[in-house]
């Protein structure tokens, strides 16, 4: 079942609403999966503030404290962890009863890395799989894949191989892909290799990536055993997006509220550059920062107006521009 919970409406309480409810209720182990480890620690983070109990279980399970695991296990507690944690080859949270999915519109790329293979352009294999394509690729383009660094090579170039090509060549391609060395590519290889002719091939200069179409969730345990998976969205669509990330033909869906967008509750914050005051000039700013104490109370940038008040909200910052030649 998918519920599409707009922006600020409080979707992470009401997945982690549900969750509790199921977990005492029906005495159910519950996980909730976030993409990053980042919003899993939100998720906790606000679990912890509505008093309802959940560990954190993020990172590779060797670090994972024991207690917490037994807490989740035993079924005291909510287990918040990534999509990485239950998508992998060896899903130590395999025996969840219900799967909560926070942010189910961007997980595709989190769920297919579970059967994607990568040959890196170090590979031997790298340059075998052009031979293997034969002339389905253009040899200029092969040229600018394989050619050394320099001021023709694109590293942003990438390419995705049609598919009757793959479909036509995929012998060859098999042949190649089967004298990889590397435990975990090899490993890889094999969850694809029934199903290589119809699997989506993207190159570049830095590699082949390979992966399925539709991620074969349905032979995933750790995904199917649960007797019930929620997802939770700001956007779910309406073109299949749900159903295609996560291998699922239909999924139940919860709609958005009639007239919602005349009841949200989501605060926004715009920023209009071009009406703040610009920061001071570049040496003027190194040269205040270095004459600064180094055991100084703050570290702040000596910009005026608003971005430089911006900049000092916090010790560290993150600036994006619109390219490399913007600052």
């Amino acid at each position: 079942m998918a519920l599409e919970l707009p922006t600020g409406s409080g979707k992470t309480l009401v997945g982690l609403l549900i969750s509790e409810w199921r977990r005492r209720t029906l005495a159910q182990r519950v996980v909730y999966a976030c993409p990053t480890k980042q919003l899993a620690r939100q998720v906790l983070h606000k679990a912890n503030a509505q008093g309802i109990p959940a560990v954190l279980l993020i990172g590779t399970h060797w670090d994972w404290d024991q207690a917490e695991l037994a807490r989740y296990t035993r079924g005291d507690a909510i287990a918040v962890t990534t999509y990485s944690a239950i998508f992998n080859s060896n899903s130590h949270l395999a025996d969840a009863q219900t799967l909560v999915f926070d942010d189910a519109h961007a997980a595709e790329g989190f769920v297919a890395e579970a059967w994607a293979l990568s040959v890196g352009r170090g590979m031997d294999q790298y340059d075998q799989l052009f031979d293997a394509l034969g002339d389905s690729v253009e040899p200029s383009f092969v040229a600018r894949m394989v050619a050394p660094a320099g001021p023709a090579a694109d590293a942003a170039e990438v390419r995705l191989i049609p598919i009757g090509a793959v479909a036509r060549h995929a012998e060859d391609i098999d042949q190649v892909l089967s004298g990889l060395q590397d435990k975990n590519a090899s490993y890889r290889f094999k969850m694809l290799r029934a199903n290589l002719s119809s699997c989506l091939f993207y190159v570049s200069r830095s590699e082949f990536y390979i992966r399925p179409m539709i991620p074969p969730t349905f032979e995933h345990e750790p995904f199917t055993d649960p007797t019930q998976r929620i997802y939770l969205s700001a956007t779910l669509g309406d073109a299949g997006e749900l159903e295609r990330a996560f291998g699922r033909t239909d999924i139940k869906r919860v709609p958005v509220p009639t007239a919602w967008d005349r009841t949200g509750s989501g605060r926004r914050f715009f920023v209009f550059p071009e009406l703040a005051a610009l920061p001071s000039e570049p040496s003027t700013a190194a040269d205040g920062l270095a004459d600064q104490d180094d055991n100084a109370a703050d570290d702040k940038v000596p910009a005026a107006g608003l971005v430089g008040d911006l900049l000092n909200l916090a010790t560290k910052r993150l600036v994006l521009t619109p390219d490399d030649d913007v600052m």
